[in-house]
C-alpha cells in the first residue's frame, strides 16, 4: 500500500528538484578543483585505441617550469591532481614532479597517478619515492594500475609482452606493500570486448577493485584514425557491453556516481545522449607536457602555453572554445569522467521512485483512479496484444516461449495484429525481438506504460514464466486489473505456478487468476494447484517453447569434427531450498556442484569423450549470467583435469545457436529447465538436473514419460 511516508518522500524529492538549476551553466569564472597533468608526451607501451607511443621523444617541462605555472592564481583552489601520461613513470624526475605539485598548492587534498606498470623495477621505484613524499607531508596519493584483461588479453590490447604479470605485480606492490589505495582501469575497445567478463570474474576472485571505461577518440592520444577499434562495436558486442555494465551496477560498484557513469555509458552505446555531468564543466582543467592549457581532456585543443601566458588569462579570454565543447562534443563523450547529479538525472531518478512506489502488488486500490488519468496509446492495427511476463530478464527459453505465444496469435489474426511487449529491461526485449524476427513495441514494465497499454490493448497476456514469489508480480497484477476494469480479455497463457512461500505473493497470484479470462498453465501440477484454488477453468497448454522449436528447427543430429559433450548448467539458488539454513544451503550447494563435476567425468568416461562444451541458456546477470557460472565452476571443479578438454562459450547465446549446440552434441547435461524441455523436444540424448527439487524439471519430465533421465541434487551431492 502507498503509505503517508511513501507520499512524503516522494514530494520532498521534487522539492529538492524544483530548487537545482535546470541548466549546468558553464561559468568562466570558476576555478577548477581538479588537474589532468599530463606530464610526458611519450609511452613505452602500444596500446590499440592509441597513438601517443609513436612519439620517441618527448621534451617535457621541468619541475621548476611545473612551479611556475602552478603558482598562477587559476590552481589556487585545486584539490586533486591527476599525473597521467603518456607513461608518467619514464620521468626519472617524477618524485620531484610531485613534491613540487604539493609544496605549491595551497589547496591540494590529494594525488593520483595512472600508470601501465611495463618496467616494473622503475616503476615500483617512482611509487615508493612519491608515497615516502606524501607521508611526510600528510597528503593523500592513489595509483591506477591499466589492466585491459586477463593475461594475454591485455597483452594484445597494450601491445607489450609480459606486460600482465608486471601489471599485477605493480597492483599487489601499491595496495599491500606500500599500502596505497590501488584500482584498476580496464579500457574496453573491439580488442578485448569478449575478455572484460574473464578480467571481472579474476578481479573479483582476487578482490580487486576498478573502473571499466570504453575507448574514446581523445585528442592528446592522437588516435583519431584508430576507429577500427574505437567505438566501433558490431550489435552483438554492443549488446553485451549492455549487459556487462548492467552487470557492473548490479554486483560490482559500491558506488552510485560511478553506477550513474556507468549507465550514461550504456544509453550512449544505445544510440542516446551522455546522461551524467562531466568535471570539466567547471571544476576541471588540462595541463600539457609541455606547458599547454586545455579545457577539455578528450576533446580539447590547446588554447595557448602557460609559460609563456598566465594560465587565469588564457582560462579566461578562450572561454568560447569552451562552450563549443559543450554544444559539439559533450552529448556523444562516452569517456568515463564523473560529475554531480544533473537536473535531467534528478528528474528522471524521481520518476522511477515515483513508479516503484505506485507499481507494488499493495496498490490494487489505487490502480483504477490512477488508470483513468492516463491517455490510451494508439493503435497501428486493428487488434492490440500486450504481452508481458518477465520479459526484459529472458533466457534462450522465455525467448522461445515468446517466439510460440506470437506464432498462435498471428495464426489467429494475421496481419492484422499489433504486438506490445512489455519488458523490465527494454533493451533485452528489444533483442529478443530482432533474434525472433517479431514486429513489436517494447515498453517498459517499470513505467505507468503497463497501465496505459493494458488499457489500449484488445487482449492483455501474461506470457509464460512461472507465478512465483516475484515482486514483479504487480506486472500481471494491476495490468490484469486494468483490462478487466476497461472489458478487455486476459489470458495467463502457458505459465507454471510456484513455487511460492510467501502468503502475500499466493494471494496476488490468485488474485491474478481470479482477473483472468482464460488460464492455460504448462504443468498437471500447475493444473491441480489451480484447481484445487477453485479456478475449475485452468487447463494444461503445455510450454509454449516446445511448438516453436518444433516449428522452426529440424529435428537432426549434426556430427562435428570432434565429438563432445554439452552441458547447460546455472547458479543453484536458496529460493529452491527454503527449508534448510543459508548455512546449510551453502554446504549442499558445494555438494551439490560437486556432484555435478563427477557425473560429466563420469560421462566423458563412460561415451570415451574428453571434450566437454559449457553453453548457455541466458546470458543476462538478471537471472545470473550462465557464463558467470561456467567460469567458477571449471576454475573450482576441473583446473586439475588435463586429461578433459572443458571449455565455455562466451559469446551470446540465442534459440538458434542452443538448438545447433545440443544437435551437435553426442550427449546433453541439462540443468536449466529450458535445456531439458530443447533437448527432450529435439529427440537428442541426455540427462537432467532437477535443481527445482521436484518443481518444473520434474513435473516436465513427468508429463513426458522422461523421469528416468532425472538427477535430483540429494542424488548428485551424496
Amino acid at each position: 500500500m502507498l503509505k503517508k511516508k511513501d507520499i512524503r518522500h516522494i514530494y520532498d524529492s521534487y522539492s529538492q528538484l524544483r530548487k537545482m538549476k535546470r541548466v549546468n551553466e558553464l561559468r568562466p569564472d570558476s576555478k577548477p578543483k581538479a588537474l589532468n597533468l599530463n606530464i610526458i608526451d611519450s609511452c613505452n607501451s602500444k596500446c590499440t585505441m592509441c597513438n601517443i607511443w609513436k612519439n620517441e621523444e618527448s621534451v617535457d617541462i621541468t619541475p621548476e617550469e611545473l612551479r611556475l605555472i602552478l603558482s598562477d592564481p587559476l590552481y589556487s583552489e585545486l584539490q586533486h591532481v591527476g599525473v597521467t601520461g603518456g607513461e608518467p613513470t619514464l620521468r626519472e624526475d617524477l618524485p620531484d614532479i610531485y613534491r613540487i605539485i604539493i609544496d605549491t598548492l595551497p589547496s591540494l587534498k590529494g594525488v593520483s597517478m595512472i600508470t601501465n606498470a611495463i618496467e616494473e623495477s622503475d616503476v615500483k621505484s617512482r611509487i615508493a619515492a612519491i608515497n615516502d613524499i606524501c607521508k611526510s607531508r600528510n597528503m593523500s596519493f592513489s595509483v591506477m594500475v591499466s589492466i585491459d584483461g586477463v593475461g594475454s588479453t591485455h597483452d594484445r590490447v597494450r601491445g607489450i609482452k609480459n606486460n600482465f604479470p608486471s601489471a599485477i605485480a605493480i597492483f599487489e606492490f601499491c595496495r599491500t606493500t606500500l599500502n596505497i589505495p590501488t584500482t584498476f582501469g580496464c579500457t574496453i575497445s573491439k580488442q578485448n570486448v569478449w575478455d572484460v567478463d574473464d578480467f571481472l570474474y579474476f578481479a573479483k576472485k582476487n578482490n580487486m577493485y576498478g573502473r571499466f571505461r570504453v575507448a574514446e577518440f581523445i585528442n592528446r592520444l592522437y588516435n583519431g584514425d584508430r576507429d577500427k577499434v574505437i567505438r566501433n562495436f558490431d550489435e552483438d558486442e554492443t549488446y553485451n557491453l549492455l549487459l556487462f555494465f548492467e552487470k557492473l551496477k548490479r554486483q560490482y560498484e559500491p558506488g552510485s556516481t560511478i553506477k550513474r557513469t556507468y549507465r550514461s555509458i550504456q544509453n550512449i552505446l544505445q544510440g542516446g545522449e551522455r546522461l551524467i555531468g562531466c568535471p570539466y564543466h567547471n571544476d576541471g582543467v588540462v595541463l600539457g607536457s609541455k606547458g599547454q592549457v586545455n579545457y577539455c581532456a578528450p576533446k580539447g585543443n590547446d588554447i595557448g602555453n602557460a609559460l609563456e601566458t598566465s594560465s587565469q588569462v588564457l582560462y579566461k579570454n578562450n572561454f568560447a572554445q569552451k562552450e563549443a565543447i559543450a554544444e559539439r562534443d559533450c552529448k556523444n563523450c562516452i569517456h568515463d569522467y564523473h560529475a554531480g547529479i544533473t537536473y535531467a538525472e534528478k528528474q528522471t531518478q524521481l520518476t522511477e521512485l515515483t513508479h516503484h512506489r505506485l507499481l507494488n502488488i499493495d496498490n490494487i486500490h489505487l490502480i483504477k483512479c490512477l488508470a483513468k488519468t492516463l491517455k490510451t496509446p494508439h493503435k497501428s492495427k486493428p487488434y492490440q496484444v500486450f504481452i508481458f511476463g518477465w520479459y526484459g530478464t529472458e533466457t534462450v527459453g522465455d525467448k522461445a516461449i515468446l517466439g510460440g505465444i506470437v506464432d498462435e496469435y498471428t495464426k489467429l489474426h494475421g496481419d492484422n495484429i499489433e504486438f506490445v511487449l512489455g519488458s523490465l529491461y527494454p533493451f533485452v526485449t528489444k533483442r529478443t525481438c530482432k533474434e525472433l524476427k517479431i514486429n513489436a513495441k517494447v515498453v517498459s514494465t517499470k513505467s505507468l506504460d503497463v497501465l496505459r497499454y493494458s488499457k489500449s490493448a484488445d487482449e492483455v497476456v501474461m506470457g509464460g514464466g512461472p507465478l512465483m514469489d516475484l515482486h514483479e508480480l504487480y506486472i500481471p497484477l494491476l495490468g490484469f486489473k486494468v483490462a478487466k476494469d476497461n472489458g478487455k480479455k486476459t489470458v495467463v497463457y502457458g505459465c507454471g505456478l510456484g513455487p511460492l512461500h510467501e502468503d502475500k505473493y499466493e494471494k496476488a497470484v490468485k488474485q491474478i487468476l481470479a482477473l483472468s479470462s482464460d488460464i492455460k498453465l504448462r504443468d498437471r501440477k500447475s493444473v491441480a494447484t489451480a484447481n484445487a484454488w477453485g479456478f475449475k477453468n485452468a487447463s494444461l497448454s503445455g510450454d509454449f517453447a516446445k511448438p516453436y522449436i518444433e516449428r522452426h528447427f529440424i529435428k537432426q543430429s549434426i556430427k562435428p569434427s570432434t565429438p563432445f559433450i554439452a552441458c547447460f548448467l546455472r547458479e543453484w539458488t536458496y529460493e529452491y531450498s527454503r527449508e534448510l539454513t543459508l548455512e546449510e544451503f551453502e554446504v549442499h550447494k558445494k555438494a551439490f556442484e560437486a556432484g555435478i563435476a563427477r557425473l560429466i567425468k563420469e560421462k566423458v568416461k563412460e561415451l570415451g569423450i574428453n571434450t566437454v562444451l559449457l553453453d548457455h541458456m541466458h546470458n543476462f546477470d538478471v537471472g545470473y549470467d550462465d557464463r558467470d557460472f561456467s567460469r567458477y565452476f571449471i576454475d573450482t571443479y576441473f583446473a586439475d583435469e588435463p586429461d578433459i578438454d572443458i571449455s565455455f562459450n562466451k559469446r551470446l547465446s540465442t534459440v538458434a545457436s542452443v538448438v545447433h549446440t545440443m544437435q551437435s552434441a553426442s550427449f546433453n547435461i541439462c540443468m536449466r529447465f529450458h535445456s531439458v524441455l530443447f533437448a527432450h523436444t529435439l529427440e537428442t540424448d541426455f540427462c537432467a538436473i532437477d535443481y527445482t527439487k521436484g518443481g518444473k524439471i520434474t513435473n516436465y519430465l513427468t508429463d513426458n514419460n522422461e523421469l528416468k533421465r532425472m538427477y535430483s541434487p540429494e542424488e548428485l551431492a551424496r
